[in-house]
C-alpha cells in the first residue's frame, strides 16, 4: 500500500501476481482457501478491490477482508439502473441494432453504429453515446444534404432522440472526468469534492439520478475504510492484464487456458537483464510442466487431438 503512486493510474508493472491457479468451478469457499494461502505468505490483506461477483464477494467476506467495489463496475450498475427500463434508451439501442443489420452491405455501411455487447453495454455507455452524438451532428450539418440518399433516409430517425442523446453525452463526459480523477489520484474526500464539481453540471432526471447514486457509492466506499485517507478504487489494470493475455491467445481460440497463462506474471514484471538471467537459472522446463499439470491439465485442443 505504501508504494502506490497516487499521481498516476496503475500500470502493469504495479501488479505482482501472488498465486495462479484454475478450477472447473469457483465458489466463495474455494476463493477463501486461495486467499488464506496467500495471507500465510504475505501477511494480512488490508482491503481488496474488485467487481461484486458473488464468488469473490463471498470469499472476501469469509476471510473478513473489506471489499472496495471497483469503480468501473459500480458505475456500470448505476448506468444500468438508470437506463435498463427506460423506453427512450431501449428504442435508441434497438434502432441502432436494426441499422447494423439493414445497412451492413450497402452504400450506407460507413454510418452504421458499432457492435454492442449486451453483457457490457452499460459498462461501455460511451460506445452508444459517441456514435449517437456523431450521428446527430451529421444530421444537423450542411454536409448531410449532400450525402447519399440512403444515408439521409436511414439516419433521420436520430433527431427524435436529440434531447435524450444530449443528456446521455453529458453523463458520459462526467463519467470520464470523475473516473480519470479517482483512478489517478485515488478516492479521497478531496477527489470526491473535485468529482462533485463535475457532477454539479448535470441537470434533468437522468443527470440528477446519476449524481445521487454515484455520491452514495463514494460515501459507502469511504465508510468501508474510514481510517484510510486515500483508497485505490479501480481494478481496471487487472482486467487489462487478462485482456492482454487473451490477445496472445486470439490466433488460437481452441487452445483454452494453457501454460501461456504464465505470461501474465512475465509482462507485469520489470524485465531487467538481471531478473531474466535469474529466471533462466532458477526455473526449469519441468517446473513449468509440473505447474501446468497441477493447475491446468489437458486443454480442449489436446483432448480433441487425443480422440
Amino acid at each position: 500500500e505504501s508504494s502506490v503512486d497516487f499521481t498516476r493510474p496503475l500500470q502493469f508493472t504495479d501488479l505482482t501476481p501472488l498465486l495462479m491457479t484454475s478450477r472447473k468451478g469457483w465458489t466463495g469457499e474455494i476463493v477463501k482457501e486461495q486467499i488464506q494461502k496467500i495471507e500465510k505468505e504475505i501477511g494480512n490483506i488490508t482491503y481488496a478491490i474488485g467487481d461484486y461477483g458473488s464468488d469473490i464477494k463471498k470469499g472476501l467476506s469469509l476471510c473478513g477482508i473489506r471489499h472496495v467495489h471497483d469503480m468501473t463496475h459500480a458505475i456500470g450498475i448505476i448506468v444500468e439502473n438508470i437506463y435498463k427500463m427506460d423506453e427512450k434508451f431501449a428504442g435508441l439501442v434497438k434502432k441502432m441494432s436494426d441499422m447494423r443489420i439493414k445497412l451492413a452491405n450497402t452504400s450506407a455501411a460507413h454510418i452504421i453504429p458499432p457492435a454492442q455487447r449486451k453483457k457490457s453495454r452499460y459498462l461501455n455507455i460511451d460506445i452508444i453515446s459517441d456514435w449517437s452524438n456523431k450521428a446527430l451532428k451529421l444530421c444537423e450539418s450542411k454536409r448531410f444534404k449532400k450525402e447519399d440518399s440512403k444515408v439521409v433516409e436511414n439516419l433521420l430517425w436520430i433527431k427524435e432522440y436529440k434531447s435524450f442523446i444530449e443528456d446521455m453525452v453529458k453523463i458520459n463526459k462526467i463519467i470520464c472526468d470523475i473516473e480519470k480523477k479517482a483512478k489517478t489520484f485515488g478516492l479521497s474526500r478531496k477527489t470526491i469534492e473535485g468529482c462533485n464539481k463535475y457532477l454539479s453540471a448535470l441537470k434533468g432526471r437522468y443527470g440528477v439520478e446519476f449524481r445521487e447514486k454515484i455520491n452514495k457509492y463514494f460515501e459507502d466506499t469511504m465508510q468501508r475504510l474510514p481510517e484510510k485517507i486515500k483508497l485505490l478504487c479501480s481494478s481496471d489494470i487487472i482486467e487489462s492484464s487478462f485482456g492482454k493475455y487473451k490477445n496472445y491467445l486470439s490466433q488460437n481460440p481452441m487452445a483454452g487456458i494453457t501454460g501461456l497463462a504464465l505470461c501474465i506474471p512475465a509482462f507485469t514484471s520489470n524485465l531487467e537483464e538481471v531478473k531474466i538471467k535469474e529466471a533462466f537459472k532458477t526455473v526449469r522446463m519441468k517446473d513449468i510442466d509440473a505447474w501446468i499439470k497441477q493447475n491446468i491439465g489437458a486443454t480442449i485442443l489436446k483432448k480433441r487431438n487425443d480422440v
